[in-house]
């Protein structure tokens, strides 16, 4: 049985409250998994570096959106320039 992660729409909803539009933003998704929110924020935007741990999740993000810079790497060793990012988004993540 498949899981289904905010069927109510709740963090969807909470995203578009924080953040109206991500036209021409720098977005980094932290704990992005294979895409689920990534693919409701994506269009517009100047740029995406989403990463998760899990290398199969990752794989899974970039065949389905290959357009983001989708890395297989954990906060804690994710090395960015200062300011590269212009918002910062935890979906699911500890």
């Amino acid at each position: 049985m498949a899981i289904h992660e905010d069927p109510e729409q709740h963090e969807v909803t909470a995203l578009a409250r924080m953040v109206p539009s991500f036209a021409g933003l720098r977005v980094l998704e932290i704990g992005c998994g294979d895409g689920r929110l990534t693919r409701r924020y994506a269009a517009g935007t100047a740029s995406i570096v989403a990463i998760d741990p899990k290398a199969a999740s990752i794989d899974a993000l970039r065949a389905a959106m290959p357009e983001v810079d989708a890395r297989a790497v954990g906060i804690d060793l994710l090395d960015l320039p200062p300011r590269s990012v212009d918002v910062a988004i935890f979906s699911w993540s500890l």
